[in-house]
């Protein structure tokens, strides 16, 4: 299993924004607790934990900043769909894409979408690596949800897209981030503190 850090650490905002909109997205869950999944795919990925919606609220300023016709948002490795529901909510994109390979992980994000109406917004059940990303300028979000190999296969297999459709790449937890400077990645902004960090094609 792909080792990382604990970075769940919610406050006052985090429980209001579960508690108004009916979201079941709190604690961690290990990867030996996904439920069925491809034993490859299971073994480069981290373990489930929901980002704090202050840092939310810094991707959705940096990226309208960075990149102001982003018109979609993708999550990869969407987890229980937190990221998914703040960015349907708040963050004003035309579509709202969750990714995510793990079935328990994929029905929780499906039913937190619902509660929160966001029924025109997509959950995905399927292996990140087997996904193309669409012909649009997109927000691409990734909180450390694999390890490096499984993000050069994601990175490579979406290279046109990234050179051609002005995408930002907003990394949590960015303990990989040398793989997207290896592709010819500009980081846009990064704050050392929160290891958060911004990447775009030149």
């Amino acid at each position: 299993m792909v080792e990382t850090e604990k970075y769940y650490d919610p406050d006052w905002r985090d429980h209001w924004f579960e508690r108004w909109n009916g979201l079941d997205v709190e604690g961690i869950i290990e990867q030996s607790d996904y439920g069925p999944a491809d034993i490859s795919t299971l073994a480069r990925a981290t373990f489930y934990q929901p980002i704090p919606v202050r840092y939310l609220a810094r991707i959705l300023r940096q990226a309208r900043k960075s990149a102001p016709r982003l018109t979609h948002f993708i999550d990869i490795g969407c987890g229980k769909g937190k990221a998914c529901v703040y960015m349907g909510l708040k963050g004003g994109f035309d579509r709202i894409t969750g990714i995510e390979f793990a079935p328990r992980l994929a029905s929780a994000a499906k039913a937190n979408m619902r509660r929160a109406g966001l029924v025109q917004s997509d959950i995905l059940e399927i292996d990140a690596r087997d996904y193309d990303l669409p012909a649009a300028p997109t927000l691409v979000f990734l909180f450390n949800p694999f390890d490096a190999a499984a993000l050069e296969y994601f990175i490579e297999k979406n290279l046109f897209h990234f050179k051609n459709q002005g995408s930002l790449i907003a990394y949590a937890f960015d303990v990989r981030r040398e793989v997207l400077k290896d592709f010819g990645f500009r980081e846009v902004r990064r704050d050392a503190s929160t290891r958060l960090s911004f990447h775009q094609m030149p």
